[in-house]
């Protein structure tokens, strides 16, 4: 077989530890039979997501290994155990995120946006569905950190799923910079994951902190 390249690895280990991350949730559910204090809109954003990845990945060079198939059957497995779990329990939850970071409104905006700005020069590519996706993760980590800013205290399990994901972007955002340097210039996917890091930075803060000291994860304003 031969040696996996760079970029490839980079773009598949970073949703290897998004996967982690999921797998975490998994557990979480399952072990508390409750969704309080996760968000819904956040676990269908990422469904979404993977299931835009199973068209476009088989339009890339990742159908040339088998590690990026194995990662991403296991990564929808996950992301639809989870939408499963969150309909199966939504009577756990009455919290939800502010109405324009709900998925139904950044799903359709997110699909906009990707019709308008996706690499390449055609107007209808598979392309529009590579930076859906991106788009879409982008956003749908942003009524996760809405709840949690109106929570006196993050769970543990949950604040170490939300600092995995951030952790498996800033991964993805070292992909975008080998591929900048191939040639390969994806400027608008890279903003997106931009974007989700700055707006994640001050949790990244809290949790690394947390990690270190030890103690509860305050990410509440008003606590």
């Amino acid at each position: 077989d031969q040696a996996l390249p760079m970029e490839v690895f980079l773009f598949v280990i970073g949703y290897l530890v998004q996967f982690g991350a999921s797998c975490l949730l998994l557990y979480k559910i399952y072990k508390f039979k409750s969704i309080y204090g996760l968000s819904v809109d956040t676990q269908i954003s990422y469904l979404l997501a993977v299931i835009s990845r199973c068209v476009w990945s088989m339009e890339t060079r990742l159908v040339e290994t088998k590690f990026a198939y194995l990662e991403l059957t296991c990564s929808t497995a996950a992301c639809g155990g989870l939408a499963f779990l969150c309909w199966q329990l939504y009577h756990t939850t009455s919290k939800h995120s502010v109405p324009f970071l709900r998925v139904y409104v950044t799903a359709p905006a997110c699909l906009v946006l990707a019709f308008f700005f996706h690499p390449g020069d055609d107007w209808f590519s598979m392309q529009i569905l590579v930076s859906y996706t991106m788009f879409q993760e982008a956003m749908g980590l942003l009524p996760q950190l809405y709840l949690m800013r109106h929570m006196h205290e993050v769970e543990a399990m949950t604040s170490h799923y939300v600092g995995l994901i951030v952790i498996a972007r800033f991964i993805r955002m070292i992909f975008w910079g080998k591929m900048y340097f191939l040639g390969e210039h994806f400027l608008q996917l890279f903003f997106a994951d931009i974007c989700h890091t700055l707006l994640s930075a001050d949790y990244m803060y809290l949790w690394m902190r947390k990690l270190k000291d030890g103690g509860r994860l305050i990410y509440s304003q008003s606590a």
